[in-house]
């Protein structure tokens, strides 16, 4: 990358790489089994955003599937310590603001943005308070972003007890405790909650896989504050 880079340094934009070559570099890391690779993928971005914003190459303006390209090696990043771990949400959390606050200059987070979000909070947070909080509030922000479907329900089931899940989902939750697997309806949710959402199917039932109550209180507290709170 760093010779593809080189000549948009001495004004030969016609070979500089553009936001497919570093998407292309970031999702092959996020697929990889390589050790740290989140920190790796966040450094990609970064570049992105430097050389962007410094009119150095226009062409690595990120966009959304960078940004869900990282969150997905956040996701599934196999930290090995609580200090690696609590360094993944906090490139998590400042991913997403740096998106949200980028509207529209880098696209709309969408579902998937929201599901890996969730993914990464299950994988790297110990269960607990903060976890619980950080999840319920990554999915409010979701509905408030019109962005709520099937693949987010699954991933929140994954991090919240039954009790906090069931209270979110209300009528749309089809199943009781102790089934198999959770059921829902997207179509009794709010409408607000799903304008922008892809839709998977008419009629909107949805299954996803049930974890154990964990028996933790949820507040409702700021995204950034809790991920700096976990650390």
């Amino acid at each position: 990358m760093e010779r593809l880079e080189n000549p948009a340094d001495e004004g030969n934009k016609a070979v500089a790489p553009d936001v497919v070559c570093y998407n292309a570099l970031i999702n092959a890391y996020g697929w990889s089994k390589v050790p740290g690779k989140a920190l790796k993928c966040n450094a990609i971005l970064q570049r992105m955003i430097t050389q962007s914003t410094s009119g150095r190459n226009f062409l690595a303006k990120p966009d959304i599937i960078t940004c869900n390209s990282v969150l997905n090696a956040c996701a599934f990043d196999k930290a090995n310590t609580e200090v690696e771990k609590a360094a993944i949400v906090k490139i998590v959390v400042d991913t997403l603001e740096t998106f949200q606050q980028a509207i529209p200059r880098y696209g709309y987070p969408d579902h998937v943005t929201y599901s890996q979000v969730l993914y990464a909070i299950s994988n790297q947070m110990s269960p607990g308070e903060d976890q619980y909080a950080l999840a319920e509030a990554t999915f409010w922000q979701c509905c408030q972003a019109g962005q709520v479907n099937a693949k987010v329900i699954n991933a929140l089931e994954q991090v919240l007890s039954w009790s906090r899940f069931s209270a979110l989902m209300g009528p749309a939750l089809l199943s009781r405790e102790g089934d198999d697997k959770a059921s829902f309806n997207v179509n009794l949710f709010p409408k607000t909650w799903t304008r922008h959402a892809l839709k998977r199917k008419a009629g909107g039932n949805s299954k996803a896989s049930r974890k154990r109550d964990r028996g933790y209180k949820v507040t409702n507290q700021g995204l950034k504050k809790l991920s700096e709170k976990s650390q």
